[in-house]
């Protein structure tokens, strides 16, 4: 589920070359992937190092035991950071699972996508319950900046967990080597 988490706002990527202006609904992560594509032109998205910064803001986790709601409480305003390559090959064409690298049983109840304004709802199945992921944020040619809220429902907890999280990124150079 983490890869799930840190994979998705990778979309926000596929803006940086264009603007496409997309809008669809009930549609699976492969039909979103194909119809960005489409609106591509020679660049899908501006190649180089990406540097990925991911904060959480709020956690309600009822139900969780003490221990584990203590890490989560500590890891509050801690900021992860991550940094992504993509070579000039994957910036014109990138794979359809580039849009969401983990669990295929999920499918976007929106997806908004245009103007500089990102907005979308996933709804994912997992093995021992769903999730929901609303982003909603901007983009801009080096860089975007979003709001991600995850509800995670599970049959071993009687109410879902609700996490908040900032993501921004920007692409900060080259690749190395």
């Amino acid at each position: 589920m983490s890869r799930l988490l840190f994979a998705l706002p990778l979309i926000a990527l596929a803006a940086c070359g264009n603007e496409p202006d997309v809008q669809m609904e009930n549609a699976s992560v492969g039909e979103v992937a194909r119809e960005m594509q489409k609106q591509t032109s020679d660049s899908f998205i501006a190649p180089g190092k990406w540097q990925q910064t991911v904060k959480l803001l709020e956690i309600e986790a009822p139900g969780m035991p003490p221990q584990a709601k203590e890490m989560m409480q500590k890891a509050m305003g801690e900021v992860r950071q991550v940094e992504h390559c993509l070579t000039p090959e994957q910036a014109k064409r990138p794979p359809e699972d580039f849009f969401a690298k983990a669990n295929q049983n999920c499918r976007y109840d929106h997806f908004n996508w245009g103007g500089g304004k990102i907005d979308l709802k996933l709804n994912c199945t997992l093995p021992q319950g769903s999730m929901t992921m609303v982003q909603t944020g901007e983009y801009r040619p080096g860089g975007y900046s979003m709001e991600v809220t995850q509800t995670i429902s599970s049959a071993a907890s009687a109410e879902p967990m609700v996490m908040t999280m900032a993501v921004d990124a920007r692409r900060v150079g080259d690749c190395d080597g």
